[in-house]
């Protein structure tokens, strides 16, 4: 079979068959729905607390860019049947590309400027940035007001991404390391 796109994935542990690789993506797309429904309303009607923060960030670190940007898109259209459609949908599509692209240079920092790297892209990229552009831009939200309910969802992505981080590290990766291929990449 021939090798898979290394765009796919974090070019630092190798690649993984396109079959896994797409399991992964449906596997953790999946999860991400129905974590995704479990949402506790806050003071403001944009901003719920949920657990579904976790499937994007984790299938960014996973599966690197690409694959946090299409499970964001899958989770965020889940998210979109209950809430205005730009925020769960460009939230859920942030949060995966905010962990994927760190983790795709992953090969080229130490551990602790990854994980901070991570962290930050997710609390900024991630969880604050979608939430207040998205209220100031489009429903017209007063930037004080949108800057408060950006920093519940800011707060809320860097609580899920230590979590995803401890997640990845200790049970994903372990598991997938014996599925990879090594990478013919020189640099």
């Amino acid at each position: 079979m021939a090798s898979p796109n290394l765009t796919l994935q974090p070019i630092h542990e190798g690649t993984l068959l396109i079959s896994l690789w797409v399991t992964i993506l449906a596997l953790f797309s999946a999860v991400g729905i129905i974590l995704r429904q479990v949402a506790i309303p806050t003071f403001s009607p944009y901003v719920t607390l949920t657990p579904g923060f976790v499937m994007p960030l984790l299938t960014g670190i996973v599966l690197g860019p690409l694959g946090g940007l299409l499970c964001g898109v899958i989770v965020g259209m889940s998210g979109a049947l209950w809430e205005p459609i730009l925020i769960p949908l460009l939230g859920n599509i942030a949060l995966g590309v905010s962990t994927g692209i760190p983790t795709y240079y992953r090969h080229k920092l130490s551990r602790v400027s990854w994980t901070l790297i991570c962290i930050l892209s997710a609390v900024i990229i991630g969880g604050f940035l979608p939430t207040f552009v998205i209220e100031v831009l489009v429903f017209g939200v007063p930037m004080i007001v949108a800057a408060l309910t950006a920093s519940v969802d800011a707060v809320q992505a860097g609580i899920w991404v230590v979590v995803v981080i401890i997640l990845a590290q200790r049970i994903v990766d372990p598991i997938l390391l014996r599925y990879r291929r090594t990478s013919q990449i020189t640099e």
